[in-house]
C-alpha cells in the first residue's frame, strides 16, 4: 500500500495551523528515526509529547490549541485561552495555553500549559472547530472566567455574549447551576453577577457596561439597558441607558461613526426630536470617558438632581 505524498501532510498541517500528530505522520510514511532527523534537520519541531509544528508555520496560540486538542483528547481548551479565541474582551493575555481536564486524564506537560481539573464538564460544554481546536462553549468560558479576572470584567463578556447572541440568560444560569457544587464558589458568584445585571437589553459595548454600572452603583435607581422608544418625527430608537419615569437618556457615544460630521447631524436631529416629546439625551464622548470619567459621572448626577419623575 503506496503513502501518501508530503504535500498531502503539507496540506493537513495547513487546515490544523501547521500541527500534524505522531500518528498523522506515521500515516504518512515517518517512521521515529525519519521524524527525529526532520527535527534535526529543521523541518518539524516538537510542540507536546504527541505533536510536531511544521516548521514554516508560527508557534503561536492557535498551535498549540491544535496540539493540546489533537494530542490529548481529554483535554479541552478553556479559561482565558477559550476566551481570546471566542473574541471576548478584557482578557489577559498571559501567553499560556489553559485547558480543562477530568481528574485522571493524561496531562500535557509543557511550561505553558495550565491545567485545570474536574469531573463537571461534558459534551455540551465543548465545540470541535473545523482547525480541530476542543475548546469551551461560549457560556462555559464566560462562567470559568470567574476564576481568573475580575467581577467587571466577566459582567462585561456577559453583556458582550448577550449582544452578540452568543448565548442567552438561560443558558448562562444552566450552565453556572451544573457546576455549582461547594468546592467551586466561583460559579455561584458568577450567577450573583448574572441577579444583578441591569434591566433591559444587553449592553452594546464595554463602556456602556462600566458607565450602567457606576451610576447604579451611585444611588442611581431605575436605570434600564437598551430602551425602545418610538420618537416621532424620528422613529424607533434604543437609548444606552435611560430612566423611564425621568425621560432621560444617556448615549455613551465612543463609536467612531458618532465623530464624522453625518454622524453628529444625525445625532442632533434624534436628540431635537426627542426633546419634542419631553425626553432629555445627554451624550458623553470619549475624552470623557477615558481622561475624566469620574466628573463626567458628577456632572450626570447633577443633572438628574434637577430631573423630576414625569412618567
Amino acid at each position: 500500500m503506496s503513502r501518501p505524498p508530503f504535500s498531502s501532510l503539507l496540506c493537513l498541517a495547513a487546515g490544523q495551523h501547521g500541527i500534524v500528530t505522531t500518528r498523522q505522520l506515521s500515516e504518512h510514511g515517518f517512521t521515529r528515526d525519519r521524524i527525529a532527523r526532520f527535527v534535526a534537520a529543521g523541518v518539524l519541531a516538537r510542540v507536546i509529547d504527541g505533536a510536531y509544528r511544521v516548521a514554516s508555520h508560527p508557534d503561536d496560540e492557535l498551535a498549540r490549541c491544535v496540539a493540546v486538542s489533537i494530542a490529548r483528547p481529554g483535554l479541552t481548551v478553556s479559561g482565558p485561552t477559550a476566551a481570546r479565541l471566542w473574541g471576548f474582551r478584557r482578557i489577559p493575555r498571559d501567553r499560556l495555553v489553559h485547558v480543562t481536564a477530568k481528574p485522571h486524564s493524561q496531562p500535557a506537560r509543557a511550561e505553558w500549559v495550565r491545567t485545570y481539573r474536574t469531573a463537571l464538564i461534558g459534551g455540551s460544554d465543548i465545540v470541535h472547530r473545523p482547525d480541530e481546536i476542543r475548546l469551551t462553549t461560549p457560556a462555559r468560558t464566560a462562567v470559568d472566567m470567574v476564576r481568573y479576572t475580575s467581577p467587571s470584567a466577566v459582567i462585561s463578556m456577559i453583556e458582550q455574549g448577550l449582544d452578540r447572541d452568543w448565548f442567552d440568560e438561560e443558558t448562562l444560569r444552566s450552565v453556572a447551576k451544573g457546576t455549582a457544587t461547594p468546592g467551586r464558589p466561583f460559579a455561584r458568584q458568577f450567577l450573583e453577577l448574572l441577579d444583578d445585571r441591569l434591566a433591559g437589553g444587553a449592553a452594546g459595548s464595554d463602556w456602556e457596561t462600566i458607565v450602567g454600572n457606576c451610576l447604579r452603583d451611585r444611588g442611581i435607581s431605575g436605570l434600564v439597558r437598551q430602551y425602545p422608544l418610538v420618537v416621532p418625527g424620528y422613529g424607533r430608537l434604543r437609548f444606552d441607558l435611560a430612566i423611564p419615569e425621568r425621560r432621560w437618556a444617556l448615549e455613551i457615544d465612543a463609536h467612531p461613526s458618532h465623530h464624522s460630521l453625518e454622524g453628529a447631524a444625525r445625532d442632533k436631529f434624534r436628540d431635537r426630536c426627542c426633546a419634542e416629546i419631553d425626553w432629555m439625551v445627554q451624550r458623553i464622548g470619549e475624552p470623557d470617558l477615558r481622561y475624566r470619567f469620574d466628573p463626567t459621572l458628577d456632572s450626570i448626577m447633577r443633572s438628574l438632581d434637577h430631573r423630576p419623575r414625569v412618567m
